[in-house]
């Protein structure tokens, strides 16, 4: 993988950017996403006019950050970071939800970079619980995981409900609705948050009673949102 050829791997706004880069934002697709994404969303030019630059590798829709997936995003980092002269000090964002939710979290933890936040929506944040929380979920980490056998051990070793002291000093916004029936509240963020309370990181979490699964979320929640990124970009 080269910087000619970082266009097959991974959509960059660089179309969007305006003046030097003072925030790069890495950006997770849920479960079985196949989206090459080609433009940004509304929200985000705004962002981008005011310096942040997004990228969105193009990873396996069942991929659940396996270790392959954190080495071929942390390679697009590296060119990323080089094409774009991004500084030393400049913020590193990861941001997802659902399955982007807990590829934002394991990615902060078993990257080579080092990340200035996480913005995670309606996060898994137990995927050994959450592999049989739904019919549909057994084989998509089985196929990510590369194993047909037992792979418990895997799934607890990433999951950040049983490793929060691999969870990096960094800030985290966790959003989660009241009304996922996707993702247990209770069983995920709700449990995620405790942890990382009792172990002093910097979390804000803000529980969202009108939405659902990732969505659509209240104007308050956006409102805290849109102050936690400006923190970070400022």
């Amino acid at each position: 993988m080269n910087a000619p050829d970082l266009k097959n791997f991974a959509y960059v706004s660089e179309d969007y950017l305006n003046g030097r880069v003072k925030a790069v934002f890495v950006n997770f697709p849920g479960l079985g996403n196949m989206e090459m994404k080609s433009s940004l969303d509304v929200p985000d030019i705004i962002l981008a006019h005011e310096g942040v630059i997004f990228v969105y590798p193009f990873v396996n829709p069942w991929n659940w950050m396996n270790d392959k997936t954190v080495k071929f995003v942390d390679g697009i980092m590296d060119i990323v970071i080089k094409k774009y002269h991004v500084g030393r000090n400049c913020p590193i964002v990861a941001r997802g939800g659902s399955m982007g939710g807990y590829s934002a979290l394991a990615y902060s933890m078993f990257s080579k970079h080092r990340l200035a936040a996480v913005i995670a929506n309606c996060p898994v944040t137990d995927i050994y619980f959450h592999s049989t929380e739904r019919p549909d979920l057994p084989r998509t980490f089985h196929d990510a995981m590369g194993c047909y056998g037992d792979i418990s051990t895997i799934l607890k070793d990433r999951s950040p409900n049983y490793h929060p002291e691999k969870m990096p000093d960094c800030k985290y916004l966790i959003i989660h609705g009241f009304n996922d029936k996707a993702v247990n509240k209770e069983k995920h963020s709700d449990k995620l948050v405790k942890l990382m309370k009792k172990r002093k990181l910097d979390v804000t979490y803000v529980e969202d009673d009108k939405m659902a699964h990732c969505g659509p979320m209240k104007y308050e929640t956006v409102v805290a949102m849109g102050k936690f990124i400006n923190e970070i970009i400022k």
